[in-house]
């Protein structure tokens, strides 16, 4: 039986630069305990430029276009998460024919995963394999456990850091002190440097939120979202990301997908499936089942 290519866990990683990248520039411009703010510009008094009226009354009326769970009140959600393994395995070899019920892709499905996402951060992913007392696993199992469960819990995380500002309204900056924003004949440009990283979100004359490019030790993401309305605002639906890995040539740019299906659990719209992929590079397609929602107490 042909052994799962544990060599393509280095390519998840970088799949999810685009990830790392928005989490460092996160880290670095927000303390641990506060609410994550991966992709919004820091704000920070460095900058040269002063506020004004007429961009903060902007961002206050981009804010409000958005759906936010600060509004609404919701902190968290849990659910089960149920993982498409023949996909995974399949993008990981192409051209590699696997059965449904290849002996590996059974061995995954009898793990129990359980998301327990936070929106002020401290998200975690349980991972329960099955228990078989008096048959303990062969040391390729325990290889395949061990590489999914860290691929899994990393494309999880990484997406909730990504995803979570555009949810909680921190994406758009709530003042303009310390930012650079610019008029444009398409809308505005927001700029903010900080230890070397640079940021520059992209905001439509519909005040749409369209795109981010962060520039860091030689690495570059370059970002676009999409978005589904809704009587509550707009939510985020998909993503678009190309990364160029520090070191890496310019033709190397890799693309990344992000597709994002919603359901409503006590009135509250989470993810009920997460589809992410690189090109030509691993994919990821997840179904989020008996989902609980967090609220925030009175």
């Amino acid at each position: 039986m042909r052994k799962l290519p544990f060599a393509s866990k280095a390519r998840i990683s970088t799949a999810l630069l685009a990830v790392c990248l928005l989490v460092t520039v996160s880290r670095a411009q927000n303390p641990p305990s506060t609410s994550s703010s991966a992709v919004a510009p820091a704000q920070t008094p460095a900058q040269s430029h002063p506020a004004t009226k007429a961009n903060d009354a902007m961002l206050a009326r981009a804010g409000k276009l958005y759906y936010s769970t600060a509004k609404y009140g919701l902190t968290g959600f849990d659910c089960a998460v149920v993982p498409n393994w023949l996909t995974f395995i399949q993008s990981a070899q192409p051209g590699v024919a696997f059965a449904a019920d290849d002996p590996r892709i059974l061995l995954l499905k009898s793990v129990k995963i359980t998301l327990h996402a936070r929106m002020k951060g401290d998200s975690t992913v349980d991972w329960t394999p099955l228990s078989a007392p008096g048959t303990p696993l062969d040391k390729n199992s325990t290889d395949i456990l061990d590489a999914m469960h860290q691929a899994t819990e990393q494309s999880l995380q990484g997406f909730l850091e990504f995803w979570i500002p555009f949810m909680d309204g921190s994406a758009v900056p709530s003042s303009s002190e310390g930012l650079e924003i610019a008029k444009t004949d398409k809308g505005y440009t927001i700029h903010a440097e900080q230890a070397g990283t640079s940021v520059t979100e992209e905001i439509d004359n519909q005040l749409l939120i369209n795109h981010y490019s962060v520039v860091m030790d030689q690495s570059r993401v370059n970002f676009a979202p999409t978005y589904k309305p809704t009587d509550k605002g707009l939510l985020v639906n998909g993503f678009l990301a190309h990364i160029l890995p520090a070191g890496s040539p310019p033709d190397q740019v890799q693309e990344m997908h992000v597709s994002i299906e919603y359901q409503s659990v006590s009135g509250d719209p989470i993810p009920a499936r997460l589809k992410l992929s690189v090109v030509n590079r691993e994919a990821f397609d997840y179904v989020f089942d008996n989902c609980t929602v967090n609220r925030q107490t009175k």
